[in-house]
């Protein structure tokens, strides 16, 4: 019995060492310190809504700014969704505004003595902090990442002894147009967008309803900690002002529903409040943080460059605080508007949208793209109608500009009427989801029914060409080509059907069905027309947007202007369409996409795609100086985020004065008073981010460090000069895949987390030298593996690690990241991560 006793004891510690030692990775550890080095630190106020905090729990978020006696916090939501109106197509509506007055300046530059605003990443909260001669201020905020409730704890301490300062916290919401035309002109109606806005009191809740047509949302908030006396101002506008006095130690909490999610925002919203009031804020924060840490603790990269470390860091917290609500996340600044209901570009374009969606696999962020998927999966019956007017049954079509219940708006506007590539690339996604989980049960239910149809639509479209022998398509047009929709075999429509039916035929095969379409697939891939080579003066070959009627080359220099443009869509082979890459170094294609990349112009860069292009062929020097040129020129405000459109230089008054105005005056709208619009309306109004260009450099980064698109894992494929990297990342495969790349370019190890029990085929980053795999276990089992041509393969079980090393090497100690809490802003050329001292 003892003896039996002793081998239970040896097996449980055994499984316990075992399971420990799979919680870790042994080349490296990260320290819970290492985030802390990406706070973002405001030494100053930030007064302006645009300048911001972004906080949010995936569905609820929004700013978090400033003002001279407290905080305005703008709240939003995913799914306040407004239908068209006499202004603008269907609008994703502001929330309400949530202002803070602490009854003193206590945060006036005027009487600053100290200041700290703080973004913690880790975290995922802000705090905000002062001095000054009347009062000491800390005021903390976060989103509870389960319920839809924002918390607000504000500790005040007068510095005069017994004053009569009191904290009147006000919830008040006033519509507005949209200004969806921009700098185009706008709607001089004021009446349109207003809403229907009532506030009333119950209990000690103040409470704000908002109705719209087919949406109605409530807004609740309530004061622990003090009691507080509410007060309804207007049907706009509900306050609720403490009784104490002296010193405050309180906590504000704000619910949003949804009819959306209730027939009752109003009880629901409230309840909302009372289950986190008996919870315990405590509790609600433990929750909080635990999740926040399993999110952080999915994936790891450490760059040889901490400026971009921070913004790619900063992404993955915008998307973790912004896409896990109903809807996906909307391209022209998400949930981190400011400004009333203004949200220029009201209309979803796809090709803006999808790319908060790129590599967020790659990242261990798969759930986040299931609001995207989701979405679009459901509106597949929308899709299936237009492609049948567009004279394609059983097929799918989305016009490039559309909203998120269907409706095709514009889609018969010159520059999109016969662009057919968006239900090809969202249907990326649905194949990249599956690449990345191997979840074929989703492949079943949703991946390959919606790659089918998006398929089937060129499948319909397509004409065979007897005298060639090849298929092709006209008229067509390249993505949002504004010059001719009257073209033949854009390239664009080309590799979107490679890369569609390819997936298909995979799909297809993995699930055994559908022998017969696989045959036809196969015959169209085989079959496909030519790409449009040219020599351009100064790069050498390119790959051509596609072929006029007549069979010549388009563009043409002299029709075009410029040799490319800035949807890229001559390097569209490389990505998004993902059929060619390293393997295919020295391939016409490979230069001819490189030639591009190479030369892409400075000034371009708010949604090209080419810092993924280049690091998927190998570049990193280039991808780089790609984003070099994108922080320098578009990141335009202090918490990270950017602008999405190049050229706003053109505002600024001084833009004939300089030499370089896209990089000297790119900011001047912001903050000269005399930035105008041609219609002569204003330009600070409208100040919004864009979250485009952040997101495909933080994919870029991805891609950078691990790539497996080609159905092998490559490490550290496209590090620039001078770098010493590492990373936790996933491929393809449902693999996670860990690397350190040292100071003197030797890479330490790989080690591999195999999801689902798949062969596993690596590249031999030890180029010409003999490898060794082991099984990452408490025995170090010795693995069996073959390799050939610098290709390493091995067999893997489900839920298991490995580790491979150089054949010979000693095992080193491995590193632990870890930092310094940052207390400072971050300068990068241009742009700044913080705002720095100035009293």
């Amino acid at each position: 019995m003892f003896k039996d006793q002793i081998k239970l004891i040896v097996i449980v510690c055994s499984v316990f060492y075992f399971q420990n030692v799979l919680a870790q990775n042994p080349i490296f550890e990260v320290d819970a310190s290492y985030l802390t080095k990406h706070d973002i630190v405001y030494k100053t106020p930030a007064y302006e809504g645009f300048e911001g905090f972004p906080i949010g729990n995936g569905d609820l978020g929004g700013m978090v700014w400033n003002t001279k006696n407290g905080i305005e916090i703008q709240i939003n939501k995913n799914d306040l969704f407004d239908q068209p109106n006499a202004e603008s197509e269907a609008t994703l509506r502001g929330g309400a505004r949530l202002s803070v007055d602490l009854g003193v300046p206590a945060f006036e530059w005027l009487y600053l003595d100290d200041f700290d605003g703080r973004l913690s990443l880790r975290n995922a909260n802000v705090s905000i902090g002062s001095k000054t001669p009347f009062s000491e201020n800390e005021i903390t905020s976060w989103v509870a990442v389960n319920k839809n409730v924002w918390i607000v704890n504000i500790k005040s301490k007068s510095k005069k002894g017994e004053d009569n300062s009191k904290i009147r916290v006000a919830l008040e919401r006033w519509g507005s147009r949209t200004f969806a035309g921009w700098y185009g002109g706008y709607s001089k109606n004021t009446n349109i967008g207003l809403g229907n806005t009532q506030t009333k009191v119950k209990g000690r809740d103040i409470i704000l309803e908002e109705t719209f047509k087919g949406l109605q949302f409530t807004v609740a908030c309530r004061i622990l900690g003090a009691i507080a006396n509410p007060n309804t101002i207007s049907d706009n506008r509900v306050e609720l002002t403490t009784n104490s006095k002296n010193s405050h130690n309180l906590t504000v909490m704000v619910s949003l529903v949804t009819s959306n999610e209730s027939k009752h925002p109003t009880s629901s919203a409230i309840a909302l409040l009372d289950t986190v009031e008996q919870q315990s804020i405590s509790k609600e924060k433990e929750e909080h943080q635990q999740w926040w840490d399993d999110f952080w603790n999915r994936s790891f990269v450490h760059l040889g460059n901490d400026y971009i470390e921070n913004l790619y860091y900063f992404r993955r917290y915008l998307m973790a605080s912004a896409s896990r609500g109903k809807y996906p996340v909307v391209f022209n600044g998400g949930l981190w508007t400011w400004n009333h209901d203004v949200r220029n570009w009201v209309t979803p374009h796809h090709w803006n949208t999808q790319q908060q969606y790129w590599g967020l696999a790659a990242q261990n962020d798969t759930e986040l793209m299931l609001p995207y998927i989701n979405t679009y999966f459901s509106l597949m019956p929308q899709a299936e109608d237009h492609a049948k007017m567009r004279g394609a049954d059983d097929a799918i079509l989305w016009s490039e500009a559309h909203d998120f219940f269907g409706k095709m708006t514009f889609w018969n506007r010159g520059d999109m009427l016969n662009n057919f590539t968006p239900a090809t690339q969202i249907a990326g996604f649905f194949w990249e989801y599956y690449q990345f989980t191997q979840d074929k049960q989703f492949l079943r239910d949703k991946g390959y029914p919606f790659l089918k149809k998006a398929a089937e639509f060129y499948v319909k479209k397509l004409q065979w060409d007897a005298d060639k022998k090849e298929y092709f398509i006209y008229p067509s047009q390249p993505y949002e080509s504004p010059r001719t929709h009257d073209l033949k075999n854009p390239i664009t429509d080309r590799n979107m059907i490679i890369s569609t039916m390819d997936a298909c035929i995979k799909a297809a095969k993995t699930l055994h069905v559908d022998n017969n379409k696989i045959k036809q697939w196969q015959h169209i891939i085989d079959h496909i027309w030519p790409i449009p080579f040219r020599e351009e003066p100064g790069l050498g070959e390119i790959m051509q947007l596609a072929y006029n009627p007549d069979g010549t080359i388009y563009p043409t220099p002299e029709v075009y202007g410029k040799w490319t443009n800035h949807f890229s869509g001559n390097t569209s082979l490389v990505f998004p369409a993902n059929i060619i890459g390293l393997e295919d170094k020295g391939s016409r294609e490979f230069n001819a996409a490189s030639n591009v990349v190479k030369h892409h112009a400075p000034e371009v860069n708010a949604i090209s795609p080419d810092a993924i292009v280049a690091a998927r062929l190998g570049l990193g020097n280039v991808v780089m100086d790609r984003m070099r040129n994108g922080v320098r020129r578009l990141q335009h405000f202090p918490q990270g985020l950017f602008y999405n459109i190049d050229h706003w230089y053109n505002l600024s008054i001084y833009m004939d004065s300089v030499a370089k105005p896209d990089i000297t005056t790119q900011r001047d709208y912001i903050y000269d008073a005399r930035a105008k619009y041609p219609k002569g309306h204003p330009a600070k109004p409208f100040i919004q981010t864009g979250l485009e260009t952040l997101s495909h450099y933080s994919a870029a980064v991805n891609e950078m460090l691990l790539q497996s698109n080609e159905g092998k894992i490559r490490v550290f494929p496209a590090i620039p000069d001078g770098w010493a990297p590492a990373f936790k990342l996933r491929a393809r495969g449902a693999f996670l895949v860990a690397s350190e790349k040292k100071e003197n370019g030797q890479i330490s190890g790989i080690w591999i987390k195999s999801l689902k029990g798949n062969d596993c085929k690596v590249v031999n980053p030890w180029e010409g030298s003999k490898v060794e795999v082991y099984a990452d276990n408490h025995l170090r089992t010795k693995m069996k593996h073959q390799e050939k041509d610098g290709i390493i393969h091995f067999k893997t079980q489900p839920d298991s690690a490995y580790l491979i090393i150089l054949k010979g090497s000693e095992w080193n100690k491995k590193r632990i990241f870890k930092s310094d809490k940052n207390n400072a802003p971050k300068h990068f050329l241009e742009a700044t991560l913080g705002k720095s001292k100035n009293f």
